[in-house]
């Protein structure tokens, strides 16, 4: 059942996107391939995250019910536990179109291969795993500090990734600043899909990405350490 409404979502975003772009050429200077590839970047990461990682999303579940408990008294890293608690086999699902659009968008794409580039491609692709399990493990770890046991900033965080498919550019000034400082989707797929597409103004935002993905991981450790000081003193 899972994977019958996986495709029917997902075939309904992308004949959104059909759709749009079969009365208009191009959005922001990205034809509809280029959206596609676009698109698989942003679902690959978001699958590879909900297969491997699903605990990120549990962590407000496990804080209310003090389940953290026996993950504390392990010696393994409390992070690795929670990350690895769960995992979600729609996330295969959503990993195998993602792979498909990837290929779609890439045989239909004028893109001047190279080996350095097919090495960008692969280092983009698992950048943005990373980024992105960061934005929801940061949103997820705020249930530290909000003594409730609902978290909705994890889902906004990743319903914010439904404007990601576009590209930036069509957005005003303000989103930009959103996607490109505060929430980092910029750089989960718009820079690396444009750098590989050779889009102009692309390499200085492509060259950051491993910069913005380390700054994303030492913040998701400094908030869950944070967050597990205070877990140690309060009483849920």
């Amino acid at each position: 059942m899972m994977v019958v409404f996986t495709l029917f979502s997902q075939g309904c975003s992308l004949g959104l996107i059909y759709i749009i772009y079969s009365n208009i050429p191009q959005v922001g200077g990205w034809t509809m391939w280029e959206i596609y590839l676009l698109y698989g970047f942003l679902l690959f990461s978001e699958g590879f995250i909900n297969f491997f990682f699903q605990g990120a999303w549990k962590i407000t579940n496990m804080i209310y019910m003090s389940d953290l408990d026996r993950f504390l008294t392990r010696p393994i890293s409390v992070g690795l536990q929670l990350l690895t608690a769960k995992i979600d086999f729609d996330g295969l699902n959503k990993m195998v179109i993602a792979a498909a659009l990837l290929g779609i968008g890439i045989s239909k794409c004028e893109i001047h291969w190279t080996v350095f580039k097919g090495i960008f491609f692969l280092a983009f692709l698992a950048e943005a795993c990373v980024i992105r399990l960061c934005m929801i493990w940061i949103a997820s770890c705020m249930s530290f500090w909000m003594k409730s046991k609902s978290n909705s900033l994890n889902y906004f965080v990743i319903s914010l990734g439904e404007m990601a498919k576009y590209p930036l550019a069509i957005y005003p000034p303000i989103f930009q600043g959103i996607f490109g400082y505060l929430i980092p989707y910029a750089f989960v797929s718009y820079y690396p899909v444009g750098y590989i597409l050779e889009k102009e103004g692309m390499t200085a935002g492509a060259a950051c990405t491993p910069l913005v993905c380390l700054c994303m991981v030492a913040a998701a450790y400094l908030v869950l350490k944070l967050g597990l000081r205070r877990y140690e003193s309060t009483s849920y």
